[in-house]
This record gives C-alpha cells, structure tokens and sequence, in this order.
C-alpha cells in the first residue's frame, strides 16, 4: 500500500464509504473507523490533485489573455507601419526596434507561462531604452505606444506574481497531501488488523470479510 497513489487511495476510500459501507458497518472497529475515514477523504477531496487541476489555472488564463491581447496589438500596429510604403524611415526604423524588442513574432505569445514571464522581466529595462521611440507612436485616447507597451509587460509580471502564488500553494498541497495519505494508509492497516482479531473473536461475522 505504500506506493499507491494519492487518486487512487481516494477512490478505494470513496468505494469503501460507499458500495462497502455495509461491511464495514459490520464489525465495531470498522463502523468506529467511519468518521475518520469520511474527514479525510473530504479533505483529500479538496486538493488539486485529486479536484480540479493546478490552482489558479483561471486567474493565469484570464492574465494571459490579456498579455497576448496587447501583444498582439502592438505587434499588428506597427506592423501597419512597417508594409505602409510612405512610411518615413526614422518611423519604420522605430518600428522595427520596438517589434524586435517586445513582440518580435505572433508566435511568441503562444510560449509558456514561465517564458512569457520571463521575457517581460527581461524586457523591462527596453521600456525606458525605447521610450523615445514608443511616443512617436499615439494612440487614440491620449496614449501612445508607451502605454501599450508597459501594459503588456505588467501582465507579464502578473504572470510571474502568479505562477508564484502557484508554486507556493502546491507546495503547501503536496505537504497536505502527504499528511492525508500516511494517515490514510495508517487508518487502513490498523483497521485490517483489527478486523482480523474480530473475525477470530466472532464467528458470526462472515469470514471473507477482509
């Protein structure tokens, strides 16, 4: 039993509470074991590796779409200037910087979390390099380029804020997890002991219980 998996000690337990709730109703140390095993097994319930995947999978999902969304109008903008054939050369030079810097091609927006966030640490110096650069490009609103740009790389540290937060809790997860499993696996063999004793104390319990 000590190399059974944590989602499959959960289902043998949900089996046990469950279709074999009778049985182990049956003798006293089993019924006495109820209240144990149903806590925890509520408790691994609500970890990630036995619920619904990695935490925070929504929070970067949605950080992500925002970083791929300003990505790719800052790309797609000044990739407008670069194929316009009237474009003067200092803009089409200023383009090309700022496209060569942030969002070289579309396909980088489909890099890992962990790449794009550490691509927008890695770029936040080019903020303040091309700054010049960034406001000769304005945006309808009042902002220019700038904006967009040091939009897109927030999102990128938000990324990185988060795959943290990630790490953290994962950890704190694996920790709650193995706690659960060694008691888990405890309780099972103490109860298989016990029920050994029982069946040789009581013969009216049905001998392949176990």
């Amino acid at each position: 039993m000590r190399h059974i998996s944590l989602i499959a000690l959960y289902v043998g337990l949900t089996n046990l509470l469950g279709k074999r709730a009778a049985a182990l109703n049956a003798f006293p140390s089993g019924a006495a074991s109820v209240s144990a095993l149903t806590a925890r097994r509520e408790a691994m319930s609500k970890l990630p590796a036995v619920s619904t995947g990695r935490p925070l999978a929504d929070k970067l999902d949605a950080v992500d779409d925002t970083h791929d969304a300003i990505g790719g109008a800052i790309w797609h903008f000044t990739e407008a200037y670069v194929q316009h054939p009237g474009t003067s050369p200092n803009i089409l030079e200023a383009a090309k910087k700022i496209r060569a810097a942030f969002i070289p091609t579309l396909e980088d927006l489909g890099a890992s979390y962990a790449a794009e966030a550490k691509a927008a640490m890695d770029k936040t110096v080019q903020l303040d390099e091309l700054k010049n650069e960034l406001e000769l490009f304005p945006i309808a609103g009042g902002q220019t380029l700038y904006q967009w740009a040091a939009g897109f790389l927030a999102e990128g540290s938000k990324i990185d804020d988060l795959l943290n937060a990630r790490a953290d809790i994962e950890l704190k997860n694996r920790k709650a997890a193995a706690t659960l499993r060694g008691e888990v696996i405890g309780l099972l063999n103490r109860l298989r002991k016990n029920l050994k004793l029982e069946l040789k104390d009581d013969p009216a319990l049905p001998s392949d219980l176990e």
